[in-house]
């Protein structure tokens, strides 16, 4: 590891590869609660462009346990709270090294591919002995799992990272050896240890207003235990529904895109994109052929822009072209408050969030978002 200490999501990745996690599935026990406190939070959703990170108004509520600064697994009672009882038992397992026993405590799921199981129990069990966890200061529950966000040290650098547990059918939680692959375990890591800051075990929340500002609420994921909810700020952009601001500016700007490649050079619609997509398409439009350049210019007129989600920091725009296909436009702002299409061939997590799941089917209905309009 480098000399340096861990400050951003990319460096506790690090850590996190250096110490291969295995699982638990907790038994009954009694004892007290060790959470100080549990309560419902809204946590603001990560959008990543080309070269920076940006903190949106879209809220994703989830569950929120806070622990003391001890270190609470190691010794003491048997939990009263499942979650925290299956935490203690795997760590302790760990620390005895015991093969045998962290294979029982897996996720039954993840239990079936031994040889990974194997390959990380060996890494564990190394990488444990240079590598201590000082502090567990939160964990979330959310769509059937809960994350720890351990605080990990090694000789010369800290790190947050999680360690995550399924909820089983009979109440118990299995340690994940592998990661989940779930949309909002990715939203609610982005979150706690966002890219290029500080570390911090002190998460910055949503505010009141971006929350009673909501218009429109989904469930990212189908779960029956603690389902989390994401929260947006939306409204149409037909001509006979008033407008915000906001949405108004994002309308006259894909007019002013249209206006652009109707002119003699369209290269010029660059002007309304970050530098990173102008550019790539400046070098697209060098090398394309006519076809290609009218193909491309008559798939842009075609949009149709119906609706806008204004998430503060990004407003993301639904068109429907001619032949009804439904696309997204992401749109964020210059330092002079300009609107610039952003991530235009550029793929990050904020699309599986808004060109795939429940979001792009709502915006495929009859009457676009309307069942998921807050009540």
């Amino acid at each position: 590891m480098h000399d340096v200490v861990l400050s951003t999501r990319r460096a506790a990745r690090r850590v996190a590869s250096a110490i291969a996690v295995l699982g638990v599935v907790a038994g009954p026990g009694v004892g007290p609660a060790l959470a100080q406190t549990t309560r419902t939070v809204y946590a603001p959703m990560t959008f990543n462009t080309e070269v920076r990170t940006l903190r949106t108004a879209a809220c994703l509520q989830i569950v929120e346990r806070t622990y003391p600064s001890t270190a609470w697994w190691e010794s003491g009672p048997a939990p009263t709270n499942a979650a925290d009882r299956a935490f203690k038992v795997v760590i302790a397992a760990i620390k005895l090294k015991d093969r045998a026993a962290l294979l029982k405590l897996t996720d039954p799921v993840q239990a079936r591919d031994q040889t990974r199981f194997d390959q990380q129990a060996g890494a564990f069990f190394q990488q444990f002995q240079s590598i201590q966890l000082v502090e567990v200061p939160r964990a979330y529950e959310f769509d059937g799992l809960v994350a720890f966000f351990g605080k990990f040290r090694a000789p010369t650098q800290t790190a947050f990272v999680p360690l995550v547990f399924a909820h089983q059918p009979d109440g118990s939680f299995g340690f994940l050896p592998s990661r989940s692959d779930k949309l909002t375990f990715t939203l609610v890591g982005d979150w706690f240890a966002p890219a290029d800051a500080p570390l911090s075990d002190a998460p910055a929340y949503c505010s009141d207003a971006d929350v009673k500002r909501a218009t429109h609420r989904l469930a990212l994921l189908p779960t029956s235990w603690q389902p989390s909810a994401l929260l947006l700020a939306g409204a149409p952009l037909d001509a006979q529904a008033p407008v915000t601001p906001a949405a108004a500016v994002a309308r006259s700007t894909i007019e002013d895109m249209k206006g652009a490649l109707r002119g003699p050079e369209m290269a010029d619609i660059a002007r309304y994109m970050t530098p990173e997509g102008g550019g790539r398409l400046r070098q697209w439009l060098a090398a394309a052929g006519p076809k290609d350049r009218d193909e491309y210019r008559n798939a842009f007129m075609q949009q149709r822009p119906f609706f806008v989600f204004d998430e503060t920091s990004l407003l993301v725009v639904y068109t429907r072209t001619g032949d009804g296909d439904v696309q997204v436009l992401y749109f964020t702002y210059t330092p002079d408050h300009r609107l610039v299409w952003t991530n235009s061939s550029h793929i990050t997590i904020a699309d599986r969030v808004f060109k795939q799941g429940p979001l792009y089917a709502a915006a495929n209905a009859t009457k676009p978002f309307t069942e998921l309009v807050v009540k």
